[in-house]
């Protein structure tokens, strides 16, 4: 067999040189603070979910800091408790003391209506208005709609944020345009879902109405200062 010639003879393969030092080690850094990030974050969500105990009791505030708000969860690991209730959440609004009122939007609506058919839906349009209501003002008012904790000025202000920004756009076709709302009223309809072994038993809703309040750039309170009467 004849020898190869010089163009048939494959060129040397280069020796692989080892990475530096410092390459390697700050890919080791970084995988260890990786998995330090990624442990730390499943032992904290562990504790958030399961039952109180002395460890979660013990450091409730980081892991508050941690959890909340982008990581919280509305159920326990051992005992899931899902919503037993439909929420219906409307508003209108006034301007020049009541002089223009709007009818009443169905907050909750637009939501489903957002939902609907849609299979990725945002967790704005699922969750934003009913934990304002249900985890932010019901939970921080009372049945007479008097603050009861420290929170409550703010968790009232974000629900009329919430709903201002939904009906600014609506609401100058009803004779109120979005710079002139001076007022809002809520209206909210709760409505035990029916049990499982009898889903379409009758349910009595109950209506909540927020009274008026007066809008203004840094405050939200009752009444009119002219003294108009509310509708």
């Amino acid at each position: 067999m004849a020898a190869p010639t010089e163009e048939e003879v494959p060129p040397p393969t280069p020796l692989h040189r080892p990475r530096p030092w410092w390459s390697r080690l700050v890919l080791a850094v970084s995988t260890l603070a990786i998995a330090a990030t990624a442990l730390y974050h499943l032992t904290i969500t562990f504790l958030t979910n399961s039952p109180s105990n002395t460890v979660s009791t013990k450091f409730a505030e980081p892991i508050g800091k941690w959890v909340y708000p982008w990581f919280e969860q509305n159920w326990r690991l051992f005992a899931p408790n899902p919503m037993s209730q439909n929420f219906t959440i409307e508003t209108r609004v006034a301007s020049d003391c009541y002089k223009n009122v709007t009818p009443w939007y169905n907050l909750s609506q637009m939501d489903y209506a957002t939902i609907l058919h849609n299979p990725f839906p945002g967790h704005t349009e699922q969750n934003e208005l009913r934990r304002a209501w249900t985890d932010g003002y019901s939970a921080t008012h009372d049945q007479s709609d008097v603050g009861t904790t420290g929170r409550a000025e703010m968790m009232r202000e974000y629900l009329v944020g919430i709903a201002l920004e939904r009906v600014r756009p609506l609401s100058g076709k009803d004779g109120v345009p979005s710079g002139a709302i001076t007022s809002i009223e809520f209206r909210v309809t709760t409505t035990d879902i029916p049990p499982a072994d009898d889903p379409h038993q009758a349910q009595q809703p109950s209506v909540h109405v927020i009274p008026w309040r007066q809008i203004s750039p840094d405050t939200v309170s009752y009444g009119c200062p002219n003294g108009s009467v509310a509708p």
